[in-house]
């Protein structure tokens, strides 16, 4: 290698010392700059979306006393206040009274299961009912409009004979009750 050195002019060592050191360089960008760099970007990127979820969370934060009120407002009526065969009752007078004010003929409901869970239980009642499709989806809409959590989860539908317009529909509702709380509020 020094032979190689002493035979060449100074001028061509010149040029082969800038060629080492743009070698070294261009190296040293590929092998470690670019990899701080691209650390760099990962972490900033991380920071943005940290930033964002912290924002997010002082604004809701900042909206805890409208949030609360309207809590207090609105669970009342999901609230369990007495026993569970008297939320059934309850439940099933609901839908007997949504039927009629909606124009449905409820030739049979049954209430099925209690589902407890620790927060809330989930009553489910079956029926039957007979009606125009337009009254029909007005009960849907009724049922599902309720301050009381009440869904249709299930439904079927069939005519209730050949080409008359009155249909026959059994459907599955549930509905969700909170849970009284004992401690605190």
């Amino acid at each position: 290698m020094r032979s190689i050195l002493t035979k060449i002019s100074k001028r061509e060592k010149i040029i082969l010392y800038f060629t080492a050191a743009a070698v070294i360089a261009l190296l040293f960008d590929r092998v470690v700059l670019s990899q701080v760099m691209n650390k760099i970007n990962t972490v900033n990127r991380e920071i943005r979306v940290q930033e964002k979820k912290l924002q997010n969370a002082l604004y809701t934060l900042s909206q805890e006393p409208l949030i609360a009120n309207e809590h207090k407002e609105y669970t009342p009526e999901v609230r369990q206040k007495y026993s569970d065969e008297e939320e059934k009752s309850q439940l099933n007078s609901e839908i007997v009274s949504l039927a009629k004010k909606a124009g449905v003929f409820l030739t049979d409901i049954q209430t099925r299961s209690i589902e407890k869970k620790q927060l809330y239980s989930k009553y489910t009642v079956e029926i039957e009912v007979e009606s125009k499709i337009s009254f029909l989806a007005d009960f849907i809409y009724q049922v599902e409009k309720s301050p009381h959590l009440l869904r249709v989860e299930k439904f079927y539908l069939t005519p209730r004979e050949k080409k008359e317009e009155v249909l026959k529909a059994e459907m599955t509702i549930t509905g969700i009750l909170l849970a009284e709380r004992t401690s605190g509020n």
